[in-house]
């Protein structure tokens, strides 16, 4: 019996979509740091991608905030867009990611769907050591200040910015996701160093 015997064309496309649908929302977890609720949470109207942005109206604490985008990420939200408006709803306020239901994903959803994934890869899956769907977010502020180390950029101004942008009213509430991974803490070793061959060793002369 054939695949396409089992499964109508309707119901084909929708599980392509839905299998679409997980790659861009663990993208866009990766490349923003939003919430996992927040993006659950997302509209079809919520997306600007000429203005390449995102509105969250239901952050933590119910406090909205607009959320830039690179262009690599407007162009995949795009591309899933344009196979997720073939299937309804698609109203201005209809959930941004379905179910195969054709409703709004749940957080327990993407927690066993992460879990499968995870086997699927191989990756430690036990009780106490298996990665969470929320440290993704994880993943986004340390890669995101570590992009500023090997840019040269001054951190330590540009930590606001970073607890603005993934929501947070007071710089400490982000400072709880930057983990001193290797890389990170190479990149804080070779400033420090670079700053005591300039201002120690040199008296301050360039």
């Amino acid at each position: 019996m054939s695949f396409y015997y089992i499964f109508k064309p309707p119901l084909l496309r929708h599980i392509h979509t839905v299998a679409n649908t997980y790659k861009t929302l663990l993208g866009l977890l990766y490349s923003t740091g939003i919430r996992i609720g927040e993006a659950l949470a997302l509209n079809l109207e919520d997306f600007y991608g000429t203005d390449e942005r995102l509105f969250i109206a239901k952050g933590k604490f119910r406090k909205a905030r607009w959320v830039p985008l690179s262009s690599s990420t407007c162009r995949a939200l795009q591309l899933y867009l344009d196979k997720r408006m073939r299937i309804k709803p698609h109203l201005p306020d209809s959930p941004l990611f379905l179910n195969l239901r054709s409703q709004r994903l749940h957080y327990t959803t993407i927690e066993h769907t992460f879990k499968r994934l995870l086997d699927q890869c191989k990756i430690s899956n036990g009780e106490h050591t298996a990665p969470l769907i929320h440290d993704v977010r994880h993943s986004f502020a340390v890669h995101r200040l570590l992009a500023w180390y090997k840019d040269g950029k001054d951190v330590n101004a540009r930590l606001p910015w970073l607890a603005t942008y993934m929501g947070h009213v007071h710089i400490e509430s982000a400072q709880v996701y930057l983990q001193a991974t290797p890389e990170l803490t190479e990149q804080v070793s070779q400033r420090f160093y670079e700053y005591y061959l300039q201002q120690v060793e040199h008296g301050g002369k360039s």
